[in-house]
C-alpha cells in the first residue's frame, strides 16, 4: 500500500514534469557538436521510422531528443554509452505516451495549450529559472522546446483519463478499511522503511529479459552517481514515479513478498539490485528506517559521498583508422565567407548517407571533394581526430571553415581499439552504513481512517492504471524498427 504522498502524487503532473536537474546540467552538460536549426540533433536519416504505435509513427528524431531530456534530467554526461543503456527504455517510454494521448483522444479527452505552458512555466519556477531560461537550456543541449510539451501533454491526458476511471471503478468499502487498521495495528514496533523506487512492468514473460536489461542499465546508472529521483521520474512506471519514486513509509505486508523480504535485508542509503515480482522489477532505494507507530527515532539515509567518476574505455588514437569523404566548397573572397558557409550549411543538412554524401561531393566539380581513403587518426591534425572516433558513422559534420574554403566531412568506415582503464583505477564501492540500533516504540499513532482509506484508493488506481496500459499495449500494433 503506497504512501498518501505517493497516491497523491500519482496525479501531480506539474510534479512529474519538474526535472531538477536542469540547473547543474546547464553548467556540466556539454552541448552536441552539431545541432540543426531549432536545437534538435543533426542525425543523418533523423526522420527514419524508430516505432509504429497503431497510426502514429515514432522517429529517430523523437527518440534522440528524449534521451537527450532525460539526459538533462537525470543530471548524466552524454556518451555513446548512456545514450545506448537509455535508448530502449526511452523507446518504451514514447510508446506508452502515444498509447495515453490515443486512449485519451478516443475518451474525448484533450489538454489545451494553455495549460501545458501553465506546466512548463511551474516546471521553469520550480528549477529557479524564468520560462526564457529553460527554453535556452533546452536548445543548447539539443532538445526541442517540442519534446517537453509533448512529455507534458502526454502526462496530463492520462492523468484525466485515470481519473474518470476512478471515479468510476475504485470503490472501497469499509470492511477493507476494516482490515487494514487491523494489519496496521499488527505492525506496531515493527521496522518500517521510508522507500523509493524504480517500477518496471513485466506485461508478457517475452519481455522478462528485456525489461531486465533495462533495469540493470537503470541501476548501473544510478551506481554511477545518475540522479535516482529524476531517473525515476523519466522511467518508473508506478505512482510514485511523480514525485522521485518516493513511496513514504511502508511496512511488512504492503508490498509483494519479494519487495518484503528484500527490505528486510536493507538499512538506509542502500540500494536494491532489481527485485523480480509478479508485476515486473522494482529497484528499492531506502531512505530511512523506524519502528512502526514510534514518534521518532528515525535512522535517515546518510547525506551522499561524492562518487568517484568510473574511468572509461578511450580511443587507441595511435591504432585507429578511419574511411573518411570530404567536401571542400573554396571561398574566392573574404566578402563570400558567409554566404558560402551558409550554403554549405544547407548542404550538410541535405546529406543522409556515405553515399548520399559521395554523390554530392561530385556534383561540386571539386577534384578534392570526394573518398579520402583510409587513413591513419594519428596522421589527422589535433582538432579533427576528436571528431574522426567520435562523429557517429554516416553522419556530416559541423562546417569546418577556413580562409580559403568550407569543408564538410563524413566518417563512412572506422577501427578504433579502446584502451582499457587499469583494474586499480576501478572506484571501490563505499563501505555499508552499520546497522540501525532497536528504536524503542515510545508512543503507538495509527493513521487516521480518511488517510488509510485514500491509501487504499492509490494502491487501487496505481493498479488500475497499469494494467489499463498493459491492456492497450496488447491490443494495439507496435512495430519497432531500430
Amino acid at each position: 500500500m503506497p504512501s498518501l504522498r505517493a497516491v497523491r502524487s500519482a496525479f501531480a503532473v506539474a510534479t512529474a514534469c519538474a526535472v531538477l536537474a536542469f540547473p547543474a546540467m546547464a553548467q556540466t552538460t556539454k552541448p552536441p557538436a552539431a545541432k540543426a536549426q531549432g536545437g534538435a540533433p543533426a542525425t543523418p536519416g533523423a526522420e527514419r521510422i524508430a516505432a509504429v504505435v497503431n497510426d502514429d509513427v515514432i522517429s529517430v528524431s523523437d527518440v534522440n531528443a528524449r534521451i537527450r531530456l532525460a539526459l538533462l534530467n537525470t543530471g548524466t554526461q552524454e556518451s555513446q554509452e548512456t545514450r545506448q543503456r537509455l535508448a530502449p527504455q526511452v523507446l518504451r517510454q514514447l510508446v506508452d505516451e502515444r498509447l495515453q494521448l490515443q486512449e485519451a483522444k478516443r475518451s474525448g479527452i484533450s489538454v489545451a495549450q494553455a495549460e501545458i505552458d501553465e506546466s512548463i512555466k511551474r516546471i521553469a519556477e520550480q528549477n529557479r529559472m524564468g520560462r526564457p531560461q529553460l527554453e535556452t537550456l533546452l536548445k543548447n543541449q539539443g532538445v526541442p522546446l517540442s519534446t517537453l510539451h509533448d512529455q507534458v501533454r502526454a502526462l496530463m491526458s492520462w492523468q484525466r483519463v485515470m481519473q474518470r476511471r476512478i471515479r468510476q471503478e475504485v470503490v472501497i468499502g469499509e470492511e477493507e478499511i476494516d482490515a487494514a487498521m487491523e494489519r496496521l495495528k499488527a505492525n506496531i514496533g515493527k521496522p518500517e522503511y521510508l522507500v523509493a523506487e524504480i517500477f518496471l512492468a513485466v506485461d508478457s514473460p517475452e519481455q522478462d529479459d528485456e525489461v531486465r536489461r533495462t533495469a540493470d542499465r537503470l541501476l548501473e546508472e544510478v551506481r554511477r552517481g545518475g540522479n535516482f529521483a529524476a531517473l525515476a521520474r523519466q522511467f518508473s512506471q508506478s505512482a510514485g514515479a511523480a514525485a522521485g519514486g518516493d513511496l513514504g513509509w511502508v511496512r511488512s505486508g504492503e508490498m509483494a513478498g519479494e519487495v518484503d523480504r528484500a527490505l528486510a535485508t536493507m538499512r538506509a542509503g542502500q540500494l536494491s539490485p532489481p527485485v523480480r515480482t509478479s508485476t515486473g522489477y522494482h529497484i528499492l532505494l531506502v531512505r530511512g528506517q523506524r519502528a512502526f507507530g514510534s514518534s521518532g527515532g528515525e535512522v535517515m539515509m546518510p547525506p551522499p559521498q561524492p562518487v568517484a567518476p568510473r574511468p572509461q574505455p578511450r580511443p587507441d588514437i595511435a591504432r585507429a583508422s578511419v574511411n573518411m569523404k570530404q567536401i571542400i566548397i573554396p571561398i574566392a573572397s573574404k566578402e563570400e565567407a558567409k554566404t558560402v558557409k551558409d550554403s554549405a550549411e544547407k548542404l550538410r543538412k541535405s546529406i543522409k548517407s556515405c553515399a548520399d554524401f559521395e554523390s554530392k561531393a561530385k556534383a561540386t566539380g571539386v577534384p578534392e571533394s570526394g573518398d579520402m581513403g583510409t587513413l591513419r587518426v594519428k596522421d589527422l591534425p589535433p582538432g579533427l581526430q576528436q571528431l574522426a572516433v567520435g562523429i557517429p558513422l554516416g553522419q556530416a559534420s559541423p562546417v569546418l571553415m577556413s580562409p580559403g574554403a568550407a569543408v564538410i566531412l563524413i566518417v563512412c568506415k572506422r577501427d578504433v581499439p579502446m584502451i582499457q582503464p587499469p583494474p586499480e583505477a576501478q572506484p571501490k564501492p563505499a563501505a555499508a552504513p552499520p546497522p540501525p540500533p532497536p528504536t524503542p516504540v515510545k508512543e503507538a499513532k495509527l493513521p487516521a481512517r480518511e488517510e488509510v482509506e485514500r491509501d487504499l484508493i492509490g494502491e487501487r488506481a496505481d493498479l488500475l492504471s497499469r494494467r489499463y496500459l498493459r491492456d492497450l499495449r496488447r491490443s494495439a500494433f507496435i512495430e519497432v524498427r531500430t
